[in-house]
């Protein structure tokens, strides 16, 4: 840092001493040695500063990057559910169609099926059990 200051010092000795006309004070050497300074540290400064934006910037990207791997991976996760799901509901859809098909060919098997379903554990009662009567208060005697 000293070295680039000598040099621009060096630098600014050399081009005014070729206008002998115009002799610098010293005091205007040091003003412009001082602001030489000043600049190079401006500089310096804003350099680090771009430095520590420039390290944060691509944290960020990485960042960023991670997220987008991951949101791929999902996506192909997904689409490979969907496709697993098309080919499950295809296959359903037909063999639904097959059995329709097929129970309607065979009315007897059709009554035997209706009849099976009617008496399966999922199906509802048809009708409820009355557990308390309806006319309880009138229906006690005494």
């Amino acid at each position: 840092m000293r070295a680039c200051v000598w040099v621009i010092a060096a630098v600014l000795l050399c081009a005014t001493s070729g206008f002998a006309d115009d002799q610098i004070k010293p005091e205007q050497m040091k003003k412009m040695y001082d602001d030489a300074l000043a600049q190079l540290k401006a500089a310096q400064d804003r350099k680090a500063e771009l430095a520590k934006e420039n390290e944060a910037l691509a944290a960020k990207v990485e960042e960023l990057k991670k997220q987008l791997a991951s949101a791929q991976d999902q996506i192909q996760t997904l689409k490979r559910e969907v496709s697993d799901n098309d080919q499950k509901t295809f296959f359903l859809r037909s063999y639904h169609a097959a059995w329709e098909s097929f129970i309607r060919q065979h009315p007897d098997l059709l009554a035997k099926w209706r009849m099976y379903l009617g008496d399966s554990v999922f199906s509802a009662p048809q009708e409820a059990p009355e557990v308390i009567p309806l006319n309880w208060p009138l229906s006690i005697t005494g």
